[in-house]
């Protein structure tokens, strides 16, 4: 799993990974969400995905950092981020990698689909 703007040519589909480029290493899968840990550095949600329509649940020193849905083209389409306030909102989303925005409140689903992974993985 590659990090953010760590594969070579995403547009031409090429997801080889760059020399030095962060990793990040799957511990599972509940349905479409992979959860993937990264052991030590910042730990931001990828910007890509090798998956289409894919969910990667992101975990930080036993935590659920990041929960970041990708679209049809791989790209990251939305990031709900757990850990820390946005405009005084947490948790909070952003969408397509913008962070101008003030922060947008989560839905009732996602709350649900946060705890369903916190409870599958035990994770604060």
């Amino acid at each position: 799993m590659g990090s953010r703007s760590s594969f070579k040519n995403v547009s031409a589909k090429d997801f080889r990974f760059v020399e030095g480029g962060k990793t990040y290493r799957s511990v599972g899968e509940l349905g479409n969400i992979k959860i993937l840990i990264k052991e030590s550095g910042s730990v931001k949600a990828p910007e890509f995905s090798h998956t289409r329509n894919r969910i990667y649940g992101i975990i930080q020193n036993g935590a659920l950092k990041h929960l970041a849905f990708y679209d049809e083209n791989n790209n990251q389409a939305a990031v709900i981020d757990l850990q820390h306030k946005h405009s005084g909102i947490q948790p909070h989303k952003h969408l397509y990698l913008d962070h101008s925005d003030k922060g947008i409140p989560i839905t009732a689903d996602e709350k649900k689909l946060i705890e369903k992974i916190r409870k599958e993985f035990k994770l604060k």
